[in-house]
């Protein structure tokens, strides 16, 4: 849950560029289907998108790990729930991002991913100003999203993810990222895409700012407590 400390101030550069586009595809290479043992359970899941005001996350309990994320174990052995965000990598990995940062991520640049480890339920960690909501997934679509979540995770020589560097706060680390940051592919059409990609109704087609992602989830349901 970083990201509320850096996005602030690159929306200013953002809301100077928002011409249509659409954000490039994020569906690399096929999803094989999960394995039957994953499937044994059919109980659908609950994961939160987190809305920090001016960025997005993916909140996951540990539990929905798919083989793709596994090796997080190794970084995160206490948590119970994973908070992942994205987004460039100079921005965001920055102790003080400047403007020259948010004009400089408009255009093509590396990015990288977040992974907070959370040991406890997030409603008890969240700032008074980030909102969480809570919608249901099916476990192949929890299966997809991992894929998705890992297909961005860069591999080192021995398929670990790449380790760049602990986040401001103990419990998150930055790990290096495939894909490539602009202004109309931003932390938030990465989210966007990530449910559409688990196979919910949300388009990702013009998605810039966190409130337009909320806006694609507010008719999915949540599931039964």
């Amino acid at each position: 849950m970083y990201g509320r400390y850096v996005m602030a101030t690159m929306a200013t550069a953002m809301l100077a560029s928002c011409a249509t586009g659409l954000p490039p595809s994020v569906a690399t290479k096929p999803v094989l289907p999960p394995p039957p043992h994953f499937l044994t359970n059919s109980t659908e899941i609950s994961i939160g998108v987190l809305d920090e005001g001016w960025h997005t996350e993916l909140v996951l309990p540990v539990r929905a790990l798919s083989p793709s994320l596994a090796d997080l174990h190794h970084w995160f052995p206490e948590a119970k729930y994973l908070a992942y965000g994205w987004g460039n990598r100079n921005f965001y990995m920055a102790t003080h991002p400047g403007p020259g940062m948010a004009i400089a991520a408009l255009f093509p640049s590396s990015s990288v991913v977040f992974v907070e480890g959370l040991s406890e339920h997030p409603k008890n960690t969240l700032p008074p100003d980030a909102h969480l909501r809570w919608i249901c997934v099916s476990r192949t679509g929890v299966w997809r999203l991992d894929a998705y979540l890992g297909d961005y995770l860069r591999m080192g020589p021995s398929e670990d993810p790449v380790s760049l560097a602990p986040g401001l706060f103990p419990g998150g680390r930055f790990f290096a990222s495939t894909g490539t940051y602009d202004a109309f592919h931003t932390c938030n059409t990465w989210t966007a895409a990530a449910l559409k990609f688990a196979g919910l109704p949300v388009s990702d087609e013009g998605v810039l700012f966190a409130g337009q992602v909320m806006s694609e989830i507010r008719s999915l349901r949540s599931c039964p407590e």
